[in-house]
């Protein structure tokens, strides 16, 4: 039994919540907006949501096995890519060039990566929120995630999934690349040569 997809429900929302994707297809309850599916935590939390009474009660029957099988395919799918995708190697300096000669955008290559950093491109700018301290700490949001850099103990904090399973490497994820190019170019150039130069001093978090 694949099920139905639901139709409009008085509860259902009009478009997506600020900072989430505007496709339809990356929702379990696509015409509801409801239980977006885009990242494994998402579709995670889809899934515990869904299994609540009260949320599986909005629906009919053949409406749950609809929303059922939406999640449980994307956490095969998510699951499926975790177990195959090669872990991301910790950056390195090219050969050819030394470290204080890197532009922002070679380190951003190096940290983010060429699809992460597209994406990080095409990122709205209103999505970024900012907060600089002249000096120790420079903190603020992507969508709805946290960013905090904490400048004299070598800490850089984000609480993405992608950036959980790329910390340990010492990559960073594409809400990264886009903080550190709403950043002051020659500020955000200083902190990622000094994060490659200094790997071993830096610490990435999750909360």
């Amino acid at each position: 039994m694949v099920g139905k997809k639901p139709a409009r429900k008085p509860f259902g929302r009009t478009g997506p919540p600020r900072g989430y994707p505007k496709n339809h297809s990356v929702y379990a309850d696509p015409d509801n907006w409801r239980y977006p599916l885009h990242t494994l935590w998402h579709a995670r939390t889809a899934r515990r949501y869904f299994d609540d009474l009260p949320n599986r009660s909005k629906y009919t029957e053949e409406e749950r096995v609809y929303i059922d099988r939406r999640i449980d395919e994307a956490l095969k799918s998510f699951e499926k890519q975790t177990r195959t995708s090669a872990r991301r190697p910790t950056p390195k300096p090219p050969a050819r060039k030394k470290i204080d000669e890197l532009t922002l955008e070679d380190l951003l290559h190096l940290f983010v990566g060429a699809a992460r950093l597209k994406r990080a491109l095409e990122m709205d700018d209103s999505l970024i929120s900012i907060s600089e301290t002249p000096t120790d700490e420079i903190s603020g949001k992507v969508k709805d995630y946290l960013v905090r850099i904490d400048l004299k103990n070598h800490t850089i904090l984000h609480d993405c999934e992608d950036w959980r399973k790329s910390m340990d490497s010492k990559n960073m994820c594409k809400h990264l690349g886009k903080f550190m190019l709403s950043l002051d170019e020659g500020r955000a150039t200083k902190l990622l040569r000094d994060v490659l130069e200094n790997k071993e001093q830096w610490k990435f978090t999750a909360p």
